[in-house]
């Protein structure tokens, strides 16, 4: 049988959100508005798997997210699957994981608490290939000097997300 990975999609305010997992655990989530179509096309190119949507087993994580999106605090208790990124990028997640529910750090933080000051841009790299928002909480990252910095699924919903946990959000 050829290796499948399951997904499913919940609605929030802001549209769809699409959730995919392997077997051992989340591996990705695009907050992006795109098609289911795109979506599975997304999910053959990054993980070269076939997609079978299946809302039963994500059901926990939904719940989760649309928790988290109906403007309750959440502590994800899903298992991630982090297999797609670097040690580096996976490094600067379990770090941006950190970030308690409302606060912000700034990318120059997350570089010296991971023992490199001087990285800086790939820490933004690396921040924007995060395969699983807003589990690992990468809206929470700002730049050092208090603008908000980019978003891969743009600064408006950044913004939506910073404003649903109530965090000062700073003017771009």
């Amino acid at each position: 049988m050829e290796d499948i990975i399951q997904y499913s999609c919940l609605n929030p305010p802001f549209g769809p959100v699409f959730v995919a997992k392997t077997s051992k655990g989340i591996c990705f989530i695009n907050l992006s508005r795109i098609s289911e179509v795109k979506f599975q096309s997304l999910l053959r190119k990054k993980f070269r798997k076939k997609p079978l949507r299946d809302d039963k087993k994500l059901r926990s994580v939904i719940n989760e997210l649309l928790d988290y999106f109906n403007d309750n605090q959440v502590n994800f208790k899903s298992l991630l699957d982090l297999r797609v990124g670097t040690e580096f990028q996976r490094k600067v997640w379990n770090k941006i994981s950190e970030i308690p529910y409302g606060e912000l750090r700034s990318y120059k933080w997350i570089a010296s608490e991971i023992g490199n000051i001087n990285a800086v841009r790939a820490v933004g790299n690396a921040v924007g290939k995060n395969p699983v928002p807003p589990i690992i909480p990468c809206h929470r990252v700002i730049r050092t000097d208090g603008k908000l910095g980019g978003f891969s699924s743009g600064i408006p919903l950044k913004k939506w997300l910073l404003k649903l946990e109530r965090s000062s959000i700073p003017d771009q």
